[in-house]
């Protein structure tokens, strides 16, 4: 594309295996190269797994060399589009228009990590042997087909033509006329068929339009973009690429133009989106496209700006590359980019597929401008599509008790200061129970501080207050295996536990998996209730008798010894709402999540989870209904991930199994265990050397200690022992609170790692019997069972099962998580199934248990395998661990913010 259009123009990138959790890491490195057609020096720089732009996009590095390239005599350029080319074994590249230079097809050799230019260019010529120029061709997109032709899309006119090996023209598609330029047809000059690609069977070819159709909407404002699908397998192509439909799709902003689409089967592609701004530069956007051949075919609607949302094919935004590290990528002189490592990407070709990993290359076209790059960027995609990105958590409802007790008159609208924290007080006395336990909490714990050096509880909160995993949850599992988390963390040798918890982009956000997945935003603007330092006034709070503000002693900003500055930033939240709490939402994810990972250590993990939203009140900025609002979020995030069998799959069980091969070769090497258990038990992790916290305060009045003080501190904090909002709680209230029926949906997922020999239904059955015993709490009738749900009284438990499978006694704080089967026992509970099996979703079977000479087995602790991996089946992998701590079944005497 040419210059004075230029403004048109992203978690699991590491592969694992259910069995192995393997990872190649790169180091980062640059290195100069001569490029083998020119004398230029050029960078080629490898990225590490730390460099993340997204979720589902991670960064394998990028190449220079082939900017300013000498090659057949002219000056390598331009270059707008990538494809594999099996017959040459190298990616070849289209020439855009350059005036009157020939058209032509680059090869650019087979690593595209280290691209060159090998051999002559093909150079494209019409029918008659005549070369196309730049005056009468722009070719944009380039596919290769199955028997070595070339497939070429041109936004002159616009076209797509078929090209053979020596360069001339043997065949051009059909394209509708309402593709034309104006004013023959709606499209706008040089924002026409930008893109083309073969689908990997060779039978489907889908071209993209960079721009809209006049009839759909204004060039610039409207989102909408056509794709145009042809196969030479349906009934009348006879073997020609036959046109089949129009597909339509929508564009992240109406600057976006598409630049390729690449296929990563008949019926899902990658498309890659651009714009430019003289002030930031370029902005690159990847997505996902899925259903093409379920997408309605548009062909008959002239305008689909008014078309229902059924009538696009569905998409998924895979990540902004903006957020990408920048690698210190160098920047031209002139050259205007907020990141450096960004330029004018027409080109995307997926280079490899592994399952739902794909590694992808983009190129740039420099226009043959002085201050632009001709660049290769070379990135990991985790393009799967797991049910729990789209089916979230509605964490609108499972909170809504909030507004019984404050009740906002409006969402907060951002853009009108004056909407925030207005509403009015619905329950004064929960409201001043609140405030009061906020006031203690937070003066309790800045004793000892002075104007420069908080307290070591605000300290440790100040550290929570970072929003970084990686800083929080590794003193859950005690001094020696924390250490050793920390360390793999920073080495960056845990990638797949990364992803799921401690992934950042180049801006510092978070983008991890587990631990980002859920955003309390809309929650936030929902309740627009504000924090306990600011003036309250307007939230109704003088006017029913309490405090404008809460008295709250505020935490300096610190420096820790390591040189990291720690800012509580109580400035930045004045008009940003205080419930849920989203740190504490964060920190719950994470806990629970790795509490899910090792079961072996989940009250203590739970119990720092929970410390880190304590945290949030200790320094002032949040009230405990927040805190137990965001517990309930966390929960309901890991539900929902753990309740996906295809996440549970690809992500969870290979980071099981990869964190758990981790520690158990870091107490090897240092001398604390053969297993993981057995290091476990050496260092008293699960007992008086783990977790601990000498802190106490109103609610957590006893110093966390051991595996007993963990739960009970954890329990504290799940309620904060405000009154009841209801009539006097009865036996019959207490007994319906703990009732199977009220399990969350799904949350007996959580507790497949722990007990993986117990069906789902026996797992509720657990969830319930450990569930928190109490009714008309704040936020709990509708909070759709999550304020009672007691992880970590449920992951430490010893559980009981009679010969029917019916769970009849579970007693929590045990060393381990066990299972228990007793032959004679009248007690029932509820009918669960006579035989355990694997959650209903799997359809797999039960390892068969084995019983001793009186009827009584017990599941062997979790860590007893060390580093083996047993694999049941595909399927059973989702419950049966994996990577060292699969729970079998032996004879022997009976013995989870």
């Amino acid at each position: 594309m040419v210059q004075k259009q230029r403004h048109m123009r992203a978690s699991r990138w590491l592969l694992a295996t259910v069995a192995v959790a393997t990872c190649v890491t790169a180091t980062n490195l640059a290195a100069v190269m001569a490029n083998t057609a020119s004398a230029a020096e050029a960078t080629d720089v490898q990225a590490t797994a730390q460099d993340a732009c997204s979720a589902h996009i991670g960064l394998s590095g990028y190449s220079d060399a082939l900017d300013g390239a000498q090659a057949d005599g002219v000056t390598v350029g331009g270059l707008s589009s990538l494809a594999w080319d099996k017959t040459s074994g190298s990616y070849v590249s289209t020439l855009d228009n350059n005036g009157s230079t020939t058209a032509r097809i680059w090869f650019v050799g087979s690593n595209l990590a280290s691209p060159k230019i090998t051999g002559s260019p093909i150079i494209l010529k019409q029918t008659d042997g005549t070369p196309y120029d730049g005056t009468n061709s722009d070719n944009e997109g380039l596919a290769v087909l199955p028997d070595g032709d070339f497939m070429v899309s041109s936004e002159t006119e616009p076209s797509i033509r078929i090209y053979g090996r020596d360069g001339v023209q043997k065949q051009e598609l059909a394209v509708p006329a309402s593709f034309d330029v104006a004013p023959q047809g709606e499209a706008t000059s040089n924002l026409t068929l930008e893109g083309v690609s073969i689908s990997p069977a060779g039978h489907e070819v889908v071209a993209s339009m960079e721009g809209s159709l006049s009839g759909d909407g204004a060039q610039g404002t409207s989102l909408i973009r056509r794709f145009l699908v042809y196969r030479d397998d349906v009934t009348g192509a006879a073997g020609q690429w036959k046109l089949t439909k129009q597909v339509a799709f929508k564009v992240s902003d109406g600057a976006k133009g598409i630049s390729d689409i690449a296929l990563l089967s008949d019926d899902s592609a990658l498309v890659l989106q651009r714009s430019y701004d003289s002030k930031t530069g370029n902005d690159i956007i990847l997505s996902k496209v899925s259903a093409l051949t379920t997408a309605p075919d548009v062909s008959n609607v002239a305008n689909l700006s008014e078309a229902p949302a059924s009538d696009f094919v569905s998409a998924t935004t895979l990540g902004d590359l903006v957020n990408c590290s920048t690698l210190n990528a160098p920047l031209k002189s002139g050259e205007v980019q907020k990141n450096p490592l960004m330029d004018n990407y027409e080109g995307l070709a997926i280079t490899k597929q592994t399952g739902n990993i794909a590694s992808v290359s983009l190129i740039s076209d420099n226009n043959f401008n002085a201050t632009q790059t001709t660049r290769v960027l070379n990135l990991n995609v985790d393009t799967a599509d797991y049910e729990s990105d789209t089916n979230q958590p509605d964490l609108l409802s499972m909170l809504s008790g909030f507004s019984s007790l404050w009740k906002a008159s409006e969402p907060f609208n951002s853009a009108d200061p004056s909407t925030f924290g207005v509403g009015v007080v619905k329950n004064a006395q929960i409201l001043k129970e609140n405030d009061d336990l906020t006031q203690e909490i937070n003066n309790k714990a800045a004793e000892g501080s002075t104007d420069t050096t908080p307290s070591k509880q605000v300290q440790r909160a100040l550290v929570d207050s970072d929003y970084k995993l990686g800083e929080t949850l590794p003193d859950s599992l005690g001094p020696v295996l924390g250490q050793y988390l920390a360390e793999g963390i920073a080495k960056n040798q845990l990638p797949l536990f990364n992803k799921l918890f401690t992934q950042t982009n180049a801006s510092g956000y978070g983008v991890s998996t587990l631990g980002d997945y859920v955003s309390t935003s809309t929650a936030k603007i929902t309740f627009n209730h504000p924090r306990p330092y600011v003036d309250r006034t307007n939230g109704g709070y003088t006017a029913a008798g309490l405090e404008k503000s809460v008295p709250i002693v505020k935490a300096p900003v610190w420096t820790s010894a390591d040189g990291t500055k720690h800012d509580p930033s109580y400035d930045g939240m004045l008009t940003s709402g205080s419930f849920p709490s989203g740190h504490t939402t964060y920190a719950t994810s994470g806990a629970v999540g790795l509490a899910t990972l090792l079961p072996e250590l989940a009250p203590e993990i739970l119990a720092r989870g929970s410390e880190a939203g304590n945290n949030r009140i200790v320094l002032g900025v949040h009230y405990p209904l927040d805190i137990i609002g965001g517990r309930m979020d966390g929960d309901a995030a890991n539900a929902a991930r753990w309740s996906d069998p295809e996440f549970v799959k690809d992500q969870l069980l290979p980071a099981r199994a990869e964190l758990v091969s981790y520690l158990t070769a870091q107490c090897k090497a240092n001398g604390k265990g053969s297993t993981l258990a057995d290091c476990i038990t050496n260092t008293k992790a699960n007992s008086t050397n783990g977790y601990s916290n000498d802190f106490v305060d109103v609610v957590s009045k006893e110093a966390v200690t051991d595996r007993a003080s963990a739960i009970k501190v954890y329990e504290n904090r799940m309620t904060y022992g405000f009154s009841k909002v209801g009539a006097a709680t009865t036996a019959l209230q207490k007994a319906a609170s703990t009732s199977v029926a009220n399990v969350p949906t799904g949350a007996e997922n959580l507790l497949m790692t722990a007990y993986p020999t117990l069906s789902s239904a026996q797992r509720r059955q657990v969830l319930a019997m450990t569930a928190l015993p109490v009714s008309d709490e704040p936020l709990q009738a509708e909070s759709q069972g999550y304020y009672n749900l007691d992880l970590a009284a449920a992951m430490s438990a010893t559980v009981q099962i009679d010969s029917k499978g019916n769970v009849v006694k579970v007693t929590s704080g045990a060393a381990v998580p066990t299972v228990q089967k007793v032959s004679d026992n009248s007690g029932s509970n509820g009918g669960s199934p006579a035989t355990p099996t694997n959650p209903s979703n799997t359809g797999s079977t039960n390892p068969t248990n084995v019983n001793n000479a009186n009827g009584e087995t017990s599941s062997k602790p979790l860590a007893t395998t060390g580093a083996n991996v047993a694999l049941i089946s595909a399927i059973t992998a989702m419950t049966l661990l994996i990577g060292g701590s699969l729970v079998l079944v032996k004879r022997h005497k009976l013995l989870f913010k």
